[in-house]
């Protein structure tokens, strides 16, 4: 079983690699990335896509794992995008045969660098 902060350092290695292989071993099938302020619902081929082309150049830093078990993980990250600046990252990831099924994100604070 995979830990989530092996999953989001694996994240974070394909947004600065443009390379997304090593994350879909993380993620179920059916996968499902839920971006609760953006408005994202994306598959696993989607989000595996959007990682490999990396639009927005956005970095990770400062994981703090909430919460974890067999079935839950709960983090708070920093996060910074060129584009919109610099933000708190809450994440809620479901868990299914040791894998990642859902990634529910919400993002807040942005501010501009």
């Amino acid at each position: 079983m995979a830990s989530v902060t092996e999953f989001v350092n694996a994240w974070k290695e394909a947004l600065a690699n443009k390379d997304s292989s090593r994350i879909a071993e993380f993620l179920t099938e059916d996968f499902r990335f839920v971006g609760a302020t953006t408005g994202r619902n994306e598959t696993k081929q989607e989000i595996l896509d959007w990682l490999a082309s990396d639009p927005n150049s956005i970095s990770l830093n400062n994981l703090e794992v909430l919460y974890e078990n067999d079935e839950v993980a709960a983090v708070l990250q920093d996060a910074d995008s060129g584009k919109l600046g610099k933000g708190k990252v809450m994440a809620v990831y479901t868990k299914r045969d040791g894998k990642i099924s859902q990634a529910w994100h919400m993002v807040g604070g942005w501010r501009k660098n």
